[in-house]
């Protein structure tokens, strides 16, 4: 309540306690009622003047208030805004710039794009190191160096081992690698030939062997147990208007842009040309192996092809 409201009560009261308190003690009770009324009602005419221009200025101070609070608010939107704007425009600066030193290096970094595939290797038994001091694990007869499967002359897989298809990591890096090269280039180019089964190779190897001979077999397929086909991470790329999985597609401008490009996507071209004395194959430029972007990027080595066994220190021989 407002003060001028309990003041007017205040005065009210009292009037009438004189009033009642004289008019009892005199005559002519009713002439002085009727007063006694229009004295009221003035008084009760006061109070509601009094609070109409009360409640009118503080109306209009309300009102000036929120006119001058409505305009500091809206001044700071407006502040707000600019800055707004402005820190927009600095940081669209700045992500283009991002972005653009991202454009410029992207044939020079990709790490931690594509994943290396992790492996429960608890419980596996240590084999030691390679020459440059890799740790070699066996875990259910499949060698691990440094936390990636191996498979190649020396280091075998067990029959019963059959993931049954590419790894889903693999298969997804893939299709986009395929996408990226029809993209840019056109090409039209898909995964041949990439899971296969122990007893799958085996067939491939004996009909080899028996129109080539063993010798010349095993320059160019491994035996059954030593294929990277097997460990559902590796397959061969084919495309269609280009010879496939033949000594033909290697001079082709798909087989080149695969060479500059596959790394970006976390793959290896696994046997390099010239390197046949480390990996034990002549050069498959159409076979590609799954390492993840950080080991692809060192392995690709701004274009000279490092091979796993050279980069870890390991060999790729038959025992027999």
């Amino acid at each position: 309540m407002k003060l001028i409201n309990i003041i007017a009560i205040i005065i009210l009261v009292l009037y009438s306690f004189l009033f009642f308190t004289k008019t009892n003690l005199k005559k002519g009770r009713k002439k002085k009622l009727r007063k006694y009324i229009k004295v009221v009602l003035g008084f009760i005419l006061l109070i509601a003047t009094i609070n109409v221009l009360v409640l009118i200025g503080g109306n209009m101070k309300k009102t000036n208030g929120d006119i001058t609070t409505k305009v500091k608010e809206d001044n700071k939107s407006v502040e707000a805004t600019t800055e707004e704007i402005t820190t927009t425009e600095e940081t669209t600066t700045s992500t283009t710039t991002v972005t653009t030193t991202k454009q410029a290096t992207t044939t020079k970094s990709s790490s931690g794009t594509y994943k290396k595939i992790s492996y429960d290797l608890s419980g596996a038994t240590d084999k030691g190191s390679t020459s440059k001091g890799y740790q070699i694990l066996e875990k259910n007869g499949i060698t691990y160096i440094d936390g990636y499967m191996i498979a190649n002359k020396t280091y075998g897989l067990p029959e019963s081992f059959n993931p049954g298809k590419l790894d889903k990591v693999v298969s997804d890096a893939a299709a986009k690698m395929y996408a990226a090269a029809k993209k840019e280039k056109g090409y039209n180019m898909w995964g041949q030939s990439q899971f296969r089964s122990y007893q799958t190779q085996k067939s491939i190897y004996d009909k080899y062997v028996a129109r080539d001979g063993k010798t010349a077999a095993d320059t160019y397929s491994a035996r059954p147990g030593y294929s990277e086909h097997q460990t559902g991470l590796a397959f061969d790329v084919c495309s269609d208007s280009q010879p496939c999985i033949t000594s033909g597609f290697n001079n082709t401008p798909q087989a080149k842009w695969l060479s500059a490009n596959a790394w970006k996507y976390g793959f290896i071209l696994r046997y390099v040309d010239g390197k046949t004395n480390e990996t034990g194959y002549k050069y498959e430029s159409w076979h590609f192996r799954y390492v993840g972007s950080e080991l692809a990027e060192k392995l690709y080595n701004n274009g000279d092809w490092i091979t796993m066994e050279s980069y870890f220190g390991f060999d790729s021989k038959y025992k027999d």
